[in-house]
């Protein structure tokens, strides 16, 4: 189902039963005999196994051992009695046929058997090799040759061994009475856990672990066991987490912490602390959020000191905002920095901020070089402090005023700048170049930005690095291609969710459906089931405020598509109280998709509303307040040409100029623009040629840079300039060329718009 969502292509193979007619043509070449003599046989091999080919190989092999399927070799044919084998009562449980016959094999067999059958489907040859060293296993060499010359087993291509069919292990694991069954797993788990001892085992481990882990009980009654189980246990959960297998580990750290003497937290602190806090961990990860807020609240009340507590109040407030409780991260930051030692203030004016900025930006120029960058940050408590900066930062910007975020993250980059280079110095440096980005220092905090990159490529993982990326392109990122962020941005939401960090996925996931619809990255198609497989995944990962965003980007891409006529959803946003400082960048979210929206749409009254909505608020974003000025100046064209107001011309020149210096910093995203509000003017100006160039340089622009809507609206609007003229033919083909880029975009809405402006002309 995930594929397909992500357009992924399948093919689906279902596979049933034989039916009563293919069971007789196969027993009928098999016997070689004519098939209306063996229907009768057929008949009740069908019955018995309901066309399953194993089951019936097992079944006819059955009759064959018992004599009730002979071959006459005077006659040259196969004879059976259906009477005799109805009278037999020969069960049709595959199953008790199996088990009945490994019954009669080789201890040595049947010893193999049982343990694979103890490790599930498949071993391989190293667990054969470290068993056979053992004296009680000794003979599962000798009973996997048996075993697979019996047709129990096969090699697979890796050299794996596997059972031929689950039934196969199913009989060989009732080979084991059910009241021996723990003890088989611990004896198999124990003699595994000496004879690897001190090896590196690789993925073995779990197979190791999960044998002892039958045996708790046994494990319980020996106080010598606990510790070093419990140890074996974190080892199998650090590497499940290594693979990003996250519920895995939950269950091996789990195990773990069960395994621990009753006064662990006295008798083995740094351990049991150690334990907890992946239990904790996992169980965010793996969605088990009751689980995780239990264990760390006994963490809270059983950890020696607060540095001992800093990484439990790191996952906390990770918790608080993957799950939208802004207020509840910010509250917990401001209490974890108070202990540290800093001071956090209530309010700070935009002018000490602005200072602070401007002190801090100069500061980086001053000692941003070799000799910083070699010098490591050595208190893991100023480190920590640097962590609550940025993640009170992150909280700010959903609960408080935006310029308190830029106040934060100057506070965290001072502490790097003064004390070295920590896994949070490239976070820092890439969240200030993307509060404090501005056309004319672009090109500087650009440098800055890379730089963040190349130093993360040093210092931190793969998870931690997607979220530097994530402010890359939540700023100075933007002075390249839309289409590449998205594309980006869809793998950092891949690689976060892997690594169980679903408030930086969906952060990504967010980021980068806005950088798809802006400019086309995406068929409207494939993006609508891209935002549903997000909002599905939603289900699970509770985060109303992702949700939110999601369904806003949700409704606008289903009304590019048909007006939401077949694609919509009933669902509500829930934005609480819109006029809440806190919720800006919700409220700037909302009035820029209402402006896009209404604009496509076609409904100008309701889209300049939303532009003046949008122009109110303080600081809007750099990049998408750009766009909004297209649409504006578009809009101001369309106001124009009705009421004949040319005095709006004025506001109409300072949008495009605006535009133009933004195109010479990313002509990519905004060069399209400027073509086509300048051939809008000369149209307006009666200047014909000029008129026409602009029209042609901005469908040029914009299917050079693949903004397939923008070349259609490009089209359009040079067919409605055509049409004014008396042109039909050249309107014509530039409203045809406008239906071709709409039904690459997927929007059956302005296909349907463009035709009926090409059938009035005809």
């Amino acid at each position: 189902e995930n594929l397909e969502i992500s357009n992924v292509p399948t093919t689906k193979v279902t596979l049933t039963g034989l039916d009563q007619l293919s069971l007789n043509e196969m027993i009928s070449d098999a016997l070689c005999l004519y098939p209306r003599v063996t229907k009768s046989l057929s008949d009740i091999v069908f019955q018995k196994t309901k066309g399953s080919p194993f089951f019936v190989l097992e079944f006819m092999e059955s009759l064959l051992s018992r004599g009730l399927l002979q071959y006459d070799s005077g006659q040259k044919r196969w004879f059976w009695s259906e009477d005799k084998i109805l009278a037999e009562e020969i069960t049709g449980n595959v199953l008790h046929l199996l088990s009945s016959k490994m019954n009669g094999l080789s201890e040595d067999i049947q010893l193999l058997l049982k343990v694979m059958a103890c490790f599930g489907t498949s071993t391989n040859e190293l667990v054969i090799s470290y068993l056979s060293e053992s004296p009680e296993y000794l003979g599962v060499r000798q009973g996997l040759a048996g075993a697979v010359s019996d047709g129990y087993v096969e090699v697979n291509a890796e050299g794996k061994f596997m059972f031929v069919h689950d039934k196969v292990r199913e009989a060989a694991y009732n080979l084991i009475p059910d009241r021996e069954k723990k003890q088989f797993h611990f004896s198999l788990g124990k003699t595994l856990y000496s004879l690897c001892e001190g090896k590196d085992v690789g993925d073995t481990i779990f197979l190791i672990a999960s044998q002892i882990n039958h045996g708790k009980e046994l494990i319980e009654k020996d106080d010598a066991l606990c510790i070093p189980v419990a140890k074996l246990n974190m080892k199998a959960g650090k590497m499940a987490l290594d693979g990003c297998d996250h519920k895995t580990a939950y269950f091996y750290f789990r195990a773990a912490v069960s395994l621990l003497p009753h006064d662990s937290w006295k008798s083995d602190y740094d351990l049991t602390l150690r334990l907890n806090f992946m239990v904790a961990r996992s169980a965010n990860s793996s969605c088990k959020y009751d689980d995780a807020e239990l264990t760390l609240k006994i963490i809270y009340e059983k950890a020696r000191s607060l540095e001992d507590k800093l990484p439990a109040y790191e996952l906390t407030v990770e918790m608080f905002l993957a799950q939208g409780h802004m207020g509840e991260a910010y509250t917990t930051c401001s209490s974890i920095l108070t202990q540290l030692g800093e001071t956090v203030p209530e309010a700070v004016s935009p002018e000490t901020v602005g200072a602070l900025v401007k002190k801090t930006l100069k500061r980086y120029t001053e000692v941003y070089g070799d000799e910083w960058l070699g010098k490591k940050m050595k208190d893991t408590t100023l480190c920590y402090t640097m962590k609550f900066y940025t993640l009170i930062a992150t909280a700010t910007y959903f609960s408080k005023s935006l310029h308190m975020v830029a106040y934060f993250i100057g506070k965290a980059v001072q502490l790097s700048l003064q004390h070295g280079v920590c896994i949070c110095t490239p976070r820092a440096l890439m969240i200030i170049t993307s509060f404090a980005i501005r056309l004319d220092n672009a090109a500087f905090l650009r440098g800055i930005a890379e730089n963040a990159l190349i130093l993360s490529e040093k210092l931190v993982s793969s998870e931690e690095m997607a979220e530097v990326r994530l402010y890359f392109w939540r700023g100075v990122g933007q002075l390249d291609s839309y289409q590449l962020g998205a594309a980006q941005l869809r793998k950092c939401f891949v690689t976060s969710l892997s690594f169980g960090n679903a408030k930086l996925a969906f952060y990504c996931a967010g980021q980068g459906t806005q950088f798809s619809i802006i400019s086309a990255e995406k068929g409207l198609g494939s993006l609508l089931k891209e935002i549903d497989y997000y909002l599905h995944l939603l289900e699970t990962y509770k985060n109303q405020m992702a949700k939110n965003c999601l369904l806003c980007y949700r409704e606008t891409v289903s009304a590019l598509i048909d007006k939401g006529r077949t694609t919509s959803i009933q669902a509500k946003l829930s934005f609480e109280d819109v006029n809440d400082p806190g919720k800006k960048p919700l409220l700037e979210m909302f009035y820029f998709h209402q402006v896009y929206r209404n604009y496509w749409l076609g409904y100008s009254e309701r889209c300049q509303h939303y532009i003046q909505k949008y122009c109110e608020l303080l600081q809007p974003r750099l990049f998408e307040s750009y766009i909004i000025k297209f649409y504006h100046g578009l809009q101001a064209f369309d106001v124009i040409r009705k009421t004949k107001c040319y005095s709006k011309m004025v506001e109409v020149d300072e949008i495009i100029a605006d535009l133009r210096v933004a195109a010479s910093h990313v002509n990519s995203n905004f060069m399209n623009k400027v073509e086509l509000l300048e051939a809008e003017k000369c149209g307006i100006h009666y200047k014909h040629y000029e008129a026409l160039t602009s029209y042609e340089a901005a469908i040029e622009s914009a299917r050079k840079n693949k903004f397939t809507h923008e070349q259609g609206l490009a089209c359009e609007k040079a067919g409605f300039y055509c049409k004014s003229m008396n042109d039909n033919e050249k309107a014509s083909t530039y409203f045809n060329q406008a239906r071709e880029c709409y039904e690459k975009w997927g929007s059956s809405m302005k296909l349907e718009f463009v035709q009926r402006e090409l059938h009035k002309l005809q």
